[in-house]
């Protein structure tokens, strides 16, 4: 079946990248995911005899998953990443005349459900006083800045400031152009603090070579994503606020949930970060329990001594 799968496998792929326009890094994790199953089906389920997609069936599917999750030790993301994969993998073989699916068996696979939880993000002034220790401490002040206000601003994901190209800037339009998740373009407004730190940037930005990258490090080439997330452990450090399971990703939640608390609207905020569903957006609804203390005190009942809701005050 080697070869068959292969090729069947491919064309899966290129049907996700180019019609579908999924980004190369789902692309590459499906492709992992169905060449692990592929494996699983010569070893464990037809014994490396040979056999053809008519012979899979949901039952095989299932041990696959259960072997992720037992031997693997997949936890509930990678098991969604492998659904995902496998589902429409057998959806798009089951419209190819070619590969002669009779049935679907991936029909009654479901994803497991994720608990949402609720997204960590600096406060105000935790993020100013990050912006201020990176102006302070950085080896590349114009640089770094630049990079995190950016971050901070517009609420933009890892990958989309990392492959950020000059094309993409309009400084004197007043935007910025990024490319995000399955090659969609969205336009977001920059702030003047914004525009002023990159033109800042552009000012003494030097590639070694004719390089379309925004970002370059000390060599002239492109900063990459790993580069970014060190220089941001070093400044959380620096700025005392290095507490566990702060990264990059959390500065586009502590954008997106300052822009929700300054009044921007939920629809307005789903156009802003880029995402597909407003029920993504809507995670960014939540507020602290500190939060819902000092609403709370806003009670008119609060203002009498004997109050149902003395509790919420706080001692002296």
């Amino acid at each position: 079946m080697q070869g068959d799968f292969d090729e069947a496998l491919e064309n899966y792929l290129a049907y996700l990248e180019i019609e579908r326009g999924l980004s190369p890094g789902t692309v590459t994790g499906y492709r992992q995911d169905l060449k692990l199953l592929e494996r699983f089906l010569n070893e464990k389920i037809f014994g490396n005899q040979d056999w053809f997609f008519a012979d899979i069936k949901g039952s095989h599917l299932r041990s696959f998953l259960r072997y992720a999750y037992k031997e693997r030790k997949n936890g509930t993301a990678a098991l969604n990443r492998k659904i995902a994969a496998i589902i429409g993998f057998f959806k798009f073989l089951s419209r190819e005349p070619e590969y002669s699916l009779p049935e679907n068996p991936a029909l009654n696979l479901t994803r497991r459900k994720v608990e949402k939880k609720l997204p960590q993000y600096l406060n105000l002034q935790e993020a100013e006083k990050l912006l201020k220790t990176i102006r302070e401490t950085s080896k590349f002040p114009e640089r770094d800045y630049a990079v995190f206000a950016l971050f901070l601003q517009t609420g933009c994901r890892l990958s989309e400031l990392a492959e950020l190209e000059m094309d993409q800037l309009h400084l004197q339009e007043g935007y910025i152009r990024f490319r995000g998740k399955g090659a969609k373009e969205r336009t977001v407004p920059l702030a003047q603090t914004t525009k002023k730190a990159l033109k800042k940037w552009l000012e003494i930005r030097e590639p070694r070579e004719k390089t379309k990258s925004v970002f370059l490090n000390r060599y002239g080439d492109p900063l990459g994503k790993r580069g970014i997330q060190t220089n941001l452990k070093r400044f959380l450090k620096n700025a005392g606020l290095d507490r566990p399971g702060l990264s990059v990703h959390k500065l586009r939640h502590t954008c997106l949930t300052l822009l929700l608390k300054s009044g921007v609207n939920i629809k307005a905020l789903k156009e802003i970060a880029g995402h597909t569903s407003i029920s993504t957006t809507e995670i960014y609804t939540h507020i602290s329990g500190e939060e819902i203390i000092e609403n709370m005190k806003k009670h008119p009942l609060l203002r009498e001594e004997k109050s149902p809701y003395f509790f919420l005050k706080r001692p002296d």
